[in-house]
């Protein structure tokens, strides 16, 4: 009987871990870990549920965190899981649980990067940070993060298909009608930025952004700027 298989993240992962997925292989590879924003309820639960590995890093982190991490990446509710800082720890956990998977299969990076708090996760994968250890520094910045703006008063947008420099430029028109800040934050591509500030700000700016002809624009969940 062929043994069962999961297609994760674009990988033919087999469920028997004496295979691999690289056989024959003999390229390097780089991981790239997601941040802030990415997440969803109910991330991670089938790799707990699958693989041992990832279940035992759930565990991990429950206990790192001091209360069921797990159950709230499982099932929520998506409005505790948006929290900073909850977010922080729940995306660094589901990004090392499919790091252990991917690596009992034979895959490992030759590299190891991150997008914002995915750089936390980066660090895990190369060896210059304990999981455990990563796990209850991001949730204690993602609490340092939220106290500095309570839930509610600070948000952020995604800008797509539009000159950064008009970006700019509807931030500073958004910020001077309503009186409160709003700014680019990070220049994911030449077509991608992201732009924070306070919630009204940030929704002005991102409806002068559609005006100045940008493809789409989307708040992004998160709890603060």
């Amino acid at each position: 009987m062929q043994a069962e298989t999961l297609w994760f993240a674009g990988w033919h992962v087999p469920r028997d871990p004496r295979d691999t997925i690289l056989n024959g292989m003999n390229k390097k590879i780089a991981f790239l870990f997601p941040g802030h924003g990415s997440q969803t309820v109910g991330m991670g639960r089938d790799l707990a549920e699958r693989f041992p590995i990832a279940k035992q890093t759930f565990a991990e982190a429950d206990e790192a965190c001091g209360f069921a991490l797990s159950k709230l990446c499982f099932e929520g509710p998506e409005e505790d899981l948006k929290l900073t800082e909850n977010t922080q720890p729940a995306i660094l956990t589901v990004s090392v649980a499919a790091l252990r998977v991917l690596a009992e299969h034979g895959v490992k990076p030759a590299l190891a990067a991150g997008h914002s708090l995915g750089e936390w996760s980066a660090h895990v994968a190369a060896g210059t940070l304990k999981f455990a250890d990563a796990v209850r520094a991001v949730k204690a910045r993602g609490r340092a993060m939220q106290l500095a703006v309570p839930a509610g008063q600070g948000a952020m947008a995604a800008i797509l298909a539009l000159d950064p420099v008009q970006v700019v430029e509807a931030c500073d028109e958004a910020a001077k009608e309503t009186g409160l800040t709003v700014s680019a934050a990070n220049m994911n591509s030449p077509t991608q930025t992201v732009i924070s500030g306070a919630t009204a700000a940030v929704e002005k700016a991102a409806a002068l952004c559609k005006t100045k002809g940008a493809r789409r624009t989307g708040m992004l969940p998160v709890s603060a700027p």
